[in-house]
């Protein structure tokens, strides 16, 4: 039996004053439940449909910052602001370099943190889905294992490891799933000394309409980026195979969407939107022999971070017998406020 429920995109633009502190982040939030609240169906005061609402990856990473925005005003690179706070708090950071049995100090410094920013990121998000009734993919942060484990109030880092991690709600709050990306972007990702996911670990989570499943960002690519990634894994049916019916997608695109390709060589034979077009979770919906995925919602984080300037365009894609199709993107794909929208499409699943 069929059921109705709404998919909503949040392409949300974000500044470094949008972290300043807990309150800031949480209004940030607030902004983009209102366009969300404005665009889902009503029956008299209550919401018509259930929601599954996916915001953008890396809107956690940079949590770091709440509290010590005054430090890194001025500074030009993420490296240069990481640099500026870990110098005020050296002990902490070699105190979690000792517990963790790590050499990296970025490592270090981010575990020294992650206690508090997995605070702020998990009560953020478990008041937002409960405030607009939505089951919610909280895009990403950057966080260690929870040795008590993923779902757990009390945290304490299981190692000295770190991972681009995506937190799952229900409409009570309730924190339901806990998703580490496994396909880690070269360049980027690496450099920050994030470790991947397991695949195997890969879970969905069950919901009134279907189980839901959460690829990261390069999780959700058909290919990889460069021939020299013997790890990269397309994704999706591994999701299939375990019957999702929804796949979402918390992006977040550090190449200008307009520009040539990075990694596609001199000649500049494709621009980056039309990578994601070619090589991304569209291509996997065309190509995959799928039983099960019926619909891809992916969520674009926009605006700028010291160096790190975000755009792109969110879609909700979706798959038929007569092949994939965008049912609902974004009107804009630039990287300014006036780009900030909640793209939103009502489906039976």
């Amino acid at each position: 039996m069929q059921s109705e429920v709404e998919l909503a995109a949040c392409q949300v633009h974000v500044t470094a004053e949008d972290y300043a502190s807990e309150a800031q982040f949480e209004r940030m939030l607030d902004r983009v439940g209102a366009r969300l609240s404005a665009a889902r169906a009503r029956r008299g005061s209550e919401y018509e449909l259930p929601c599954l609402a996916v915001f953008p990856e890396m809107i956690g990473a940079f949590l770091p910052l709440a509290g010590r925005l005054d430090r890194v005003r001025g500074a030009r690179t993420t490296d240069e602001a990481l640099t500026r706070v870990a110098i005020s708090s050296l002990g902490r950071m070699a105190g979690a370099m000792i517990r963790g049995r790590t050499a990296s100090p970025k490592v270090g410094f981010l575990l020294s943190v992650a206690g508090e920013v997995r605070r702020i990121y998990r009560d953020a998000f478990a008041r937002f889905a409960r405030e607009y009734q939505c089951w919610t993919v909280a895009g990403s942060a950057i966080l260690p294992r929870n040795a008590h484990g993923d779902l757990a109030d009390v945290f304490e880092p299981a190692d000295g490891r770190v991972y681009n991690t995506s937190y799952i709600f229900d409409p009570e709050g309730r924190h339901i799933g806990a998703v580490r990306k496994v396909n880690l972007v070269p360049t980027v990702e690496d450099a920050l000394g994030l470790t991947p996911g397991s695949s195997s670990e890969l879970r969905p989570v069950s919901t009134p309409f279907g189980d839901v499943g959460t690829l990261i960002c390069y999780d959700g690519f058909a290919v990889a980026h460069t021939p020299k990634e013997p790890r990269f894994r397309a994704l999706l049916d591994h999701y299939d195979g375990l019957g999702c019916r929804v796949v979402a997608q918390p992006a977040a695109n550090f190449w200008p969407w307009e520009d040539p390709w990075t990694f596609g060589g001199a000649s500049g034979a494709l621009i980056r939107k039309e990578q994601w077009r070619v090589e991304g979770l569209f291509a996997q919906m065309e190509r995959a022999p799928l039983s099960a995925v019926r619909y891809g919602v992916t969520a674009q984080l926009l605006g700028r971070v010291f160096e790190n300037r975000f755009d792109g365009r969110s879609h909700i894609l979706a798959r038929d017998a007569s092949g994939v199709r965008a049912i609902a993107e974004a009107a804009r794909a630039d990287a300014s406020p006036e780009a900030e929208e909640v793209v939103l499409a009502r489906v039976s699943v």
